[in-house]
C-alpha cells in the first residue's frame, strides 16, 4: 500500500509539475506577444509618419473622372515593415493582396461608373483611405502613454500560431495575428493586413 501510496503521490507532483510548466510557458508566450505588439507600436510612433507616406493612395487620372490605386512605392512600403524586424516574411504578401484586390476593382470600372462616381463625390473606397493604417482608429494623436495602456483581450495560441485582440484606452479594438519563427513571435498580420 505504501508503494501505491507514493506512486500516486509521484503521479500527482509529475501532473501538477507538467500543469504548472505548460502554464508557465503559455504565461510567457502571452507576455512575449504582447510584447511584440507593443514593439511594433513603439516603432510605428518614430517611423510611423515616413511610412505612412509610402503606402498605396488613389490617384485622379488629369481631364478625366477617372482615378487609378497608386501602388509604386508598395515594395518600399511593405520593406519598412520588414525591417522592424516585428514581420513575419510573409506579411508583405498579406499587404499586397489588400492593396492588389482594389487596384483590380478600380481598373475593371467603366466609364459610366467614373462619371457615376463623380457625380456623387468619391468618398473612402478603400479601409486605409479614412484610417490611421497601424492603430487601425481615427484617432492620430498617439503617445507612448496610449500604448502602454493597451491590453490584450483575447489571446489564442495553437502552437506556433497565434491571435491576440487587442484593446485600446478607448475601447479599440485591433485582431493581431503571429507566427512563431525561430522562437520569436512575429506579426504575421493584423487589422485589414490579414
Amino acid at each position: 500500500m505504501n508503494k501505491l501510496w507514493r506512486s500516486s503521490l509521484l503521479a500527482a507532483g509529475l501532473c501538477a509539475a507538467s500543469s504548472s510548466f505548460a502554464a508557465s510557458t503559455e504565461n510567457a508566450d502571452e507576455a512575449a506577444l504582447m510584447e511584440r505588439v507593443n514593439g511594433f507600436y513603439s516603432w510605428v510612433l518614430k517611423n510611423g509618419k515616413q511610412v505612412d507616406q509610402l503606402q498605396p493612395v488613389i490617384r485622379d487620372i488629369p481631364k478625366s473622372k477617372k482615378f487609378v490605386l497608386d501602388t509604386r512605392h508598395l515594395k518600399a512600403f511593405t520593406g519598412k515593415f520588414i525591417a522592424s524586424g516585428h514581420f513575419t516574411p510573409g506579411f508583405p504578401a498579406l499587404v499586397n493582396s489588400y492593396y492588389d484586390k482594389y487596384r483590380q476593382q478600380f481598373a475593371a470600372y467603366s466609364d459610366a461608373e467614373f462619371a457615376q462616381i463623380a457625380r456623387d463625390g468619391r468618398g473612402p473606397l478603400m479601409d486605409t483611405e479614412d484610417m490611421d493604417i497601424f492603430f487601425c482608429a481615427q484617432e492620430y494623436e498617439y503617445t507612448k502613454d496610449f500604448i502602454g495602456k493597451m491590453k490584450p483581450k483575447t489571446i489564442k495560441i495553437d502552437g506556433d500560431q497565434a491571435s491576440m485582440i487587442v484593446v485600446s484606452d478607448y475601447q479599440w479594438e485591433t485582431e493581431f495575428r503571429f507566427v512563431r519563427l525561430n522562437g520569436k513571435w512575429l506579426i504575421a498580420g493584423y487589422c485589414v493586413f490579414k
